[in-house]
C-alpha cells in the first residue's frame, strides 16, 4: 500500500514538474526596438522576446500596439504569436 502511495506521489510530481518547465502568457503592449541581429523584441512592458526564426516582422516597427503570446522558460521569453491591434 506505501509503496502505490508512493508511485502517486513520484507521478504527480514528475507532472508538476513537466507543467511547470515551460509557462505560456501573453501581454498586450508597444513595441519599443527590433533587434533583428540578436532575434529579440523590446515590448513597452520592460521585457525583452526571442523572435522565432519563422516569425515575418518585416511590417513590425516601433510604436505598434500588439499582443504578444510566449512561452516562457525560466528567463527567457520566446514569441508564439504576435497581433497587431488598432
Amino acid at each position: 500500500m506505501t509503496r502505490l502511495i508512493l508511485q502517486g506521489i513520484a507521478a504527480g510530481l514528475a507532472v508538476a514538474m513537466t507543467v511547470g518547465a515551460a509557462l505560456a502568457g501573453e501581454v498586450e503592449a508597444t513595441i519599443v526596438e527590433i533587434d533583428p541581429t540578436n532575434a529579440e523584441m523590446q515590448l513597452s512592458d520592460g521585457n525583452r522576446y526571442e523572435i522565432p526564426v519563422d516569425f515575418f516582422v518585416d511590417d513590425l516597427k516601433p510604436g505598434l500596439k500588439v499582443l504578444a503570446f510566449f512561452d516562457e522558460n525560466g528567463e527567457q521569453k520566446t514569441l508564439t504569436d504576435l497581433q497587431v491591434l488598432d
